[in-house]
């Protein structure tokens, strides 16, 4: 008589070991099994593991009665779920629903920042897939810890208001610490070989505008016109013809000094050597200016710089620049031209 197959959800817990997975599935492969579905997940040591079979032939209780000998011989815990067929094929049918990796990234990652990201995915009504460490173990010893942690969740679903759970992530990122960033998930994520980087304040720690005001001794003025630009009092290109025409009569070796004294953002020099090894192209898409981008360029061999040239005669600033202004409209117009 025909044996009816059956599917089975496998739960194993336990101290994990070389060999566990390549045991258990080897039971499976003798009694012709079907395996449908597999996942595991090592923390500090302790072994979860779920495989959803589907029995092909073969009684269901001989598989059990296997897997259960070869359970207490690992020293692993082992439970069992039946599956009826109507559940599984809802959660197949579930398999289309939109995915996204949401990944945040502090100097260290706390209880309250896990638990306020969940919430935010669970009020969309989004399902956490799978969660990742993504930085290296934790030592105790908080000398010896690297100053940063990273941790990535992989979501199912589509939320129920895209915009507003972007905006929680940013609130909760400024009041607690953290950078988030929200993906879909899909072969372009995968597949992306262009980095666009703003300047300064991103890979730079200063506004440069500001540094030349100050050599310039006119800080004062060109802080209250970039602050009334931040009011939204004036726009940006109003804001930066207003700021450049203070800079006149400034020296050009004042732009050269601030150029090999430009503090770098920590961590840059990594990112860019591991962003080249990877095959990455680079970009700097600044409101700044040309000058510095390119001292940039040279130092990590960028390969393409768009930001604005400030005119120089007979070795000093004019207070006029060159060319079109790059500002946000610019800066999203330049990075589809250069994908």
């Amino acid at each position: 008589m025909e044996q009816e197959n059956e599917i089975i959800m496998m739960s194993i817990s336990g101290e994990d070991r070389p060999g566990v997975t390549a045991v258990l599935t080897e039971v499976l492969a003798k009694h012709n099994a079907l395996i449908l579905d597999i996942g595991q997940a090592d923390i500090h040591n302790n072994l979860t593991l779920g495989i959803l079979f589907q029995t092909t032939g073969s009684n269901s209780g001989e598989v059990l009665k296997d897997l259960l000998f070869k359970s207490y011989d690992l020293n692993v815990n082992i439970k069992f779920n039946p599956i009826t067929e109507d559940d599984y094929m809802k959660w197949v049918g579930m398999q289309g629903r939109n995915r996204y990796i949401i990944t945040i990234l502090g100097r260290r990652l706390t209880a309250r920042q896990i638990a306020s990201v969940a919430q935010i995915v669970a009020d969309q009504g989004m399902n956490i897939d799978d969660i990742r460490r993504l930085t290296g173990r934790i030592p105790l010893d908080e000398t010896q810890r690297a100053p940063k942690a990273s941790v990535e969740f992989s979501v199912r679903g589509t939320p129920r208001d895209r915009e507003e759970m972007q905006m929680n992530f940013m609130k909760i990122s400024t009041d607690q610490q953290m950078d988030i960033s929200f993906q879909e998930d899909g072969m372009y994520r995968r597949m992306r070989r262009l980095i666009c980087f703003d300047m300064d304040s991103t890979l730079i720690e200063t506004e440069v505008i500001d540094e030349l005001a100050v050599r310039a001794g006119v800080g004062d003025r060109v802080k209250a016109i970039t602050e009334a630009a931040m009011r939204g009092e004036i726009d940006f290109c109003e804001s930066f013809k207003q700021r450049c025409a203070l800079l006149k009569g400034l020296d050009v070796s004042v732009m050269q000094e601030i150029a090999e004294s430009l503090p770098i953002t920590e961590g840059v020099d990594r990112l860019m050597r591991i962003l080249k090894k990877v095959g990455f192209k680079i970009a700097i898409l600044s409101g700044g200016f040309t000058y510095f981008g390119n001292y940039l360029k040279q130092k990590y061999n960028i390969d393409y710089v768009y930001a604005n040239e400030l005119e120089i005669v007979d070795g000093k600033l004019t207070g006029r620049h060159l060319g079109d202004i790059v500002d946000g409209k610019r800066k999203a117009e330049l990075l589809r031209l250069i994908a």
